[in-house]
């Protein structure tokens, strides 16, 4: 009998051990666990966080002036209008004007089938722009159009040049320049 009563205490505490003790412990570790998962995301937020806003601090330095400058460099729309209007800015200057104006924005030469030669080729970050164009002008003139959308803050690929003789009587001593050029523009 003496021995009986300290067998059923040992009996009942292994039991409840069994029932409610370990199962709580073990659901503490899994907890545990799970929190040392969710400070570590916490952690990696935080740096996350900190480094979003040093950028965010940088960009802001950034003068508008230099901003204005590189969204002309490599805009994100392909702003087709606006260059051909930059290249007829030039071009007036030295009394020219552009004519025979064509273009296409979806990658391709000018006139040519788009179909990529390559379709398993990985996709752009970036759009390229074709333009072709003619100008009546003087080889001096000519030079100095080329010049100035060399010196042009938007990025242009000057792909070739054709000329001709103006026969025409009102353009003597000029010639017809044809100029086909890529210009590029990044994705969104």
């Amino acid at each position: 009998m003496r021995f009986i009563i300290p067998t059923i205490l040992l009996i009942i505490s292994v039991a409840s051990f069994v029932m409610f003790s370990n199962p709580s412990y073990q659901r503490i570790k899994q907890l545990r666990a799970q929190s040392a998962e969710y400070e570590s995301a916490l952690t990696n937020s935080r740096k996350l966080q900190e480094e979003r806003d040093t950028l965010g601090q940088r960009y802001n330095a950034i003068p508008q002036t230099s901003l204005d400058r590189l969204n002309k460099m490599i805009p994100d729309t392909a702003d087709n209008i606006r260059l051909i209007i930059d290249i007829q800015r030039m071009a007036q200057t030295y009394g020219l004007t552009l004519s025979s104006i064509k273009y296409d924005a979806t990658g391709g030469a000018v006139g040519t089938s788009n179909a990529p030669a390559n379709p398993a080729a990985p996709a752009n970050d970036y759009g390229t722009f074709s333009l072709e164009f003619s100008v009546a002008a003087t080889y001096d003139n000519f030079l100095k159009l080329i010049k100035d959308m060399e010196s042009s803050l938007r990025l242009v690929d000057i792909q070739s040049i054709n000329f001709t003789a103006d026969t025409s009587s009102a353009n003597s001593g000029r010639t017809i320049y044809t100029i086909k050029l890529n210009t590029y523009w990044l994705k969104s």
